[in-house]
């Protein structure tokens, strides 16, 4: 059995892939590009999030998990078969047992559709089994998740943010906020079309959010390269720091005040614990400069940070996958 578990997280932007024995095995964009009314896949992964604002009409590129739930289930398969035979080296993959990490507050029809990524796929599993992403979040960090009485993780992803609460090898409560990269990727957009009737792609946008976009009002400016609307031209156009704080800084606070909402629908002696431990902050967004600082500001709690804050669910996933007998006390088997 040591070559026949996967650990699979299904991220917004990212899939990533743990093998039990060998470890996270690939990282690659969650991307599909389709052609015609029978959407065939023309690319998948790095290739077609290449192609991403740069395709005719004729091509459709997308991002088939929206908001931490599968939008594009045909697209996540052929996605799937694609990775799937990439990290087999062609090879069937009959027999394996897949662990997938699952957002803990969406409807149990919502988390089914993950599993049928694998099952109506060309794999040939033995087992599908679905984990709540908190708990693989928790052993990614290294937690003790079944003796811990208090534990808060706060997971910014691309697309959501997940606010839960474990204790004692469980999810006392979780919240799933539509706010993530791709958030700020949108308002940057859209402001700069309507402030200086320039174009720009979320591509453009994403690499503004990285060099302007802080927790705190800061100084800096970026020029960039987009469309004159105008002119009908291409152009440059040079962006401000202090014009992007006010397009993110309500949804900081937003998810400062869920955590502070969250500790008041959690048992006292659980508060207590997470008081005395912090906050845990992981996901792909969490790198944003001065964040960890506002959520400490205000609900006056700790906050712990990790360097490999988007590795933590699959590395979790991966740890379960080391410790099955550990594991199948979370996981639960879609037949």
């Amino acid at each position: 059995m040591a070559q026949k578990i996967y650990g699979i997280d299904f991220g917004t932007d990212t899939i990533k892939i743990y093998k039990k024995g060998q470890g996270i095995i690939l990282i690659e964009k969650n991307v599909v590009s389709t052609v015609g009314k029978e959407r065939r896949p023309v690319a998948i992964g790095e290739e077609a999030y290449e192609m991403f604002e740069k395709v005719p009409p004729s091509i459709n590129v997308s991002f088939p998990l929206s908001h931490g739930v599968v939008s594009k289930i045909d697209d996540m398969i052929a996605l799937w078969n694609f990775m799937g035979a990439k990290i087999s080296r062609s090879r069937r993959m009959k027999g394996f047992q897949f662990y997938i990490a699952v957002p803990a507050d969406i409807t149990e029809v919502e988390k089914f559709a993950y599993s049928r990524i694998i099952s109506e796929s060309e794999s040939k599993p033995k087992k599908v089994c679905l984990i709540d992403k908190p708990i693989a979040d928790a052993y990614g960090l290294g937690l003790d998740v079944e003796r811990a009485n208090g534990i808060l993780i706060v997971n910014i992803g691309a697309d959501t943010t997940e606010i839960s609460v474990l204790s004692c090898g469980g999810i006392v409560v979780s919240k799933l906020l539509p706010y993530g990269g791709k958030y700020f990727d949108d308002q940057i957009k859209s402001y700069i079309r309507k402030q200086y009737n320039f174009v720009i792609g979320l591509k453009t946008a994403e690499h503004i959010k990285k060099e302007l976009v802080t927790a705190f009002p800061m100084q800096g400016e970026l020029e960039v390269m987009g469309r004159d609307v105008v002119k009908g031209l291409p152009g440059k156009q040079l962006i401000k720091a202090t014009e992007i704080f006010p397009l993110v800084n309500d949804v900081f606070y937003e998810i400062a005040i869920s955590i502070k909402t969250m500790l008041e629908r959690t048992p006292h002696e659980i508060s207590h614990e997470i008081v005395h431990n912090g906050v845990y902050l992981t996901g792909g967004s969490s790198w944003i400069n001065g964040l960890d600082q506002l959520i400490a500001n205000e609900t006056f709690l700790k906050v712990n940070t990790t360097k490999n804050a988007q590795k933590t669910v699959v590395t979790g996933l991966g740890y379960l996958a080391e410790h099955p007998k550990l594991a199948a006390g979370y996981a639960v088997e879609i037949k």
